[in-house]
């Protein structure tokens, strides 16, 4: 429930300057996102954001180039975008998010959604920043990070070649194997540290779950 300063005409409000910051001021306003046809996944977004925080999912309609940004949903406090549908294959996403001193932050991944699969973007702002990550939801009793990720913003690009990209699944067997090559003849390896899996509360499962 909205509350007087989070009404839907502050949300409207912050949507506009959110699309804005994203998109530059000097561009035209970003277009809605339209939900395709055929094979489908499904898309839903979370945020962990203060009052007067804004997030922002974006979807790009050329992903491996990151261009043709579309607005997929805003979120504030307390208030998530309505879950979406997404094509099949290669996905770019961008979370744009401003905090409440006006600083901006984003994150942008490559994904390759499979049909029928569910899809969370997690975002959240943090005391420096900002946390983004596209995680697989399909079964909301083991959401585990999407394995095809692919984060294409480091630094000053804002759109890494594809060819200098490796997916998460990539990196933590590379990860693996470094740390097995490491240990003497007759130690087992150690387990898959927690840390790699994100978590989760009973709130997520409970929203997952009526989706």
């Amino acid at each position: 429930m909205f509350n007087s300063r989070s009404g839907p005409r502050h949300a409207t409000v912050l949507a506009a300057l959110l699309a804005g910051l994203a998109a530059g001021c000097a561009h035209a306003p970003i277009p809605k996102y339209v939900a395709p046809t055929g094979p489908q996944a499904q898309l839903v977004m979370r945020g962990t954001v203060q009052p007067g925080e804004t997030y922002g999912v974006y979807l790009f309609q050329d992903p491996l180039h990151c261009t043709g940004l579309q607005q997929v949903g805003i979120g504030i406090a307390n208030k998530d975008p309505e879950s979406t549908t997404i094509r099949t294959g290669l996905n770019t996403a961008e979370v744009f998010l401003t905090k409440t001193n006006r600083s901006i932050c984003r994150v942008r991944w490559s994904f390759e959604p499979v049909a029928g699969h569910k899809y969370l973007v997690s975002a959240s702002t943090t005391p420096n920043g900002c946390k983004a990550q596209i995680l697989d939801a399909t079964d909301p009793h083991k959401i585990v990070r999407e394995p095809s990720s692919r984060r294409r913003d480091i630094g000053s690009q804002l759109c890494v070649p594809w060819a200098q990209t490796t997916t998460v699944a990539d990196a933590e067997s590379r990860m693996q194997t470094a740390t097995e090559s490491d240990l003497p003849i007759g130690i087992a390896p150690p387990s898959r540290s927690a840390r790699t899996v994100p978590q989760v509360v009973e709130d997520d499962l409970a929203d997952l779950k009526r989706k």
